[in-house]
C-alpha cells in the first residue's frame, strides 16, 4: 500500500479567499503566518512531522455605504487519522486541505517520508 508524504514546518500554504466578510460589499482577504504543531519524535528529513497547521487571515473592504469593514477568520487544519506504528497518531499529509467559510485555505504540499527518532 502506497502511503502519503508528511508534511513538517513549510509544507502547508495559506491562500487568501476571495469571499468579502459579513457586511462588505468589496475588499481583500491577506494571510498572516502559518503556525504549526509538531511531534517530537516523529520526523521528515530531519525535520519534526506537523499534526496541526493554522493560520489567522484579516480583511480591509468596504460596504455600499463607503463604511470600512474589517473582520478576520483562523482556518485550522487537523491531521487525519492515521495508524503509525500500531498506535493512533495523526499526521498532516501530501493533499490535505481546509477551507473557511469565506474561501481561505490552508493546502499542503509534501514530500518527505516520515522517521521515528
Amino acid at each position: 500500500m502506497a502511503t502519503k508524504p508528511v508534511a513538517v514546518e513549510g509544507d502547508v500554504s495559506a491562500t487568501p479567499g476571495t469571499t468579502p466578510y459579513s457586511g462588505a460589499d468589496s475588499g481583500t482577504w491577506t494571510a498572516g503566518a502559518v503556525s504549526y504543531k509538531r511531534y517530537d519524535k516523529l520526523t521528515v528529513g530531519g525535520q519534526k512531522a506537523v499534526y496541526e497547521a493554522s493560520c489567522d487571515f484579516s480583511f480591509s473592504g468596504t460596504n455600499s455605504g463607503g463604511s470600512t469593514v474589517k473582520g478576520n477568520e483562523t482556518v485550522t487544519l487537523t491531521a487525519s487519522s492515521t495508524t503509525l506504528q500500531g498506535g493512533t497518531s495523526n499526521v498532516i499529509r501530501d493533499g490535505d486541505r481546509a477551507s473557511g467559510s469565506y474561501g481561505n485555505e490552508l493546502r499542503t504540499s509534501a514530500s518527505g517520508d516520515l522517521k521515528s527518532a
